[in-house]
């Protein structure tokens, strides 16, 4: 399927502002020479509460109205309400809602923002997202399981202390979401295909996997007890907005289709080859030095002006990603002017 937002927005009428993520600085300096398309929160990142999740609040202008677009609650310590009370953030006047996918980092906030959403708010939520998830990653790095090695062989596995990393992540509630629905009379729009949220932007939909190497490992999906499926992601969302003059900007949640897959399929999907900003979480914590390195050198063939990659992206990769003039830190608090 393809969408045209070819007409885009005009340059300066898109405000980013990261409610939550993994990491607070108060002395994180705006570098100058992003001309204040990357503000940081400076001092001001004192006021503010890490977590392991990520939400941020997208601001788009058209002529003289403004779409509030919220990705994402960030995680279960609920940090993205007193973040946003201190950022002076109403989540009454939150017109649309995109869940990035099913994880509890990025849900985990639903029951103190939902009830705050203003009626009609469209909440778009990919069918997917409600299935059971676990996450075993082996003690030998990136030497991952298969579905059918664990099928056969967990039990024996787990007494051998194989995984460094098992954890079953709780389950995204349909039943919830209903309840909101219901009690808030929110707008529940539950798809697996772009969709349009304000003009010149939309959501991914399903995200096509062109690489298929390049999808998260270690993450399963669970049909009964000890039935393990390998994880495709099939509920990951992205957002994809078109800057007039510029190109593509990409928004992921965790980005564990792939962020080059990510950004190929917002190719695809909207004609529009350049690439102007890739901001969010692109899961390369546990990948092998050399995977993220060719990652690396796709994003810097691709040149965009603007380079984040935060939350779940991990260290190596903003070292790896350092030298490049697009290159920049996302902490709470970071705000993009596009």
């Amino acid at each position: 399927m393809s969408i045209d937002i070819s007409e885009g927005i005009n340059e300066g009428n898109v405000e980013i502002k990261i409610i939550t993520t993994n990491t607070v600085i108060s002395t994180l300096l705006t570098d100058e020479r992003f001309n204040g398309k990357v503000i940081q929160p400076q001092t001001n990142g004192s006021k503010y509460i890490a977590e392991h999740g990520l939400a941020m609040i997208i601001n788009v202008k058209e002529d003289d109205h403004t779409t509030s677009i919220l990705l994402d609650t960030g995680g279960p310590r609920n940090s993205v309400i007193p973040n946003a009370e201190s950022m002076s953030i109403d989540f009454s006047t939150i017109d649309k809602f995109v869940l990035s996918h099913g994880h509890v980092d990025h849900y985990g906030g639903v029951m103190e923002v939902f009830p705050r959403l203003k009626k009609g708010c469209e909440l778009i939520i990919s069918p997917n997202a409600y299935e059971d998830n676990v996450i075993l990653i082996p003690k030998k790095r990136g030497d991952y399981y298969t579905p059918e090695e664990l099928n056969e062989n967990y039990r024996t596995l787990r007494k051998e202390n194989a995984f460094i990393y098992e954890v079953k992540l709780p389950t995204f509630k349909k039943a919830l979401v209903d309840k909101y629905v219901q009690e808030n009379d929110l707008k529940l729009i539950e798809t697996t295909e772009p969709y349009n949220l304000a003009e010149g932007v939309i959501t991914s939909g399903e995200i096509e996997l062109f690489d298929e190497e390049e999808v998260s490992k270690g993450f399963y999906l669970m049909k009964g007890r000890n039935n393990f499926i390998k994880n495709t992601f099939r509920d990951e969302t992205s957002i994809y907005f078109n800057v007039k003059n510029k190109g593509l900007v990409v928004i992921t949640g965790c980005g564990h289709t792939g962020i080059i897959n990510t950004i190929k399929h917002a190719q695809k999907i909207t004609g529009i080859d350049e690439v102007y900003a890739v901001i969010g979480g692109f899961h390369k914590e546990w990948e092998k030095d050399q995977d993220i390195q060719n990652v690396v050198n796709m994003i810097k063939d691709l040149n965009p002006e603007i380079t984040c990659g935060m939350h779940c992206t991990g260290y190596q990769f903003n070292n790896m990603m350092a030298g490049h003039p697009s290159h920049v830190y996302g902490i709470v608090g970071t705000e993009f002017h596009l």
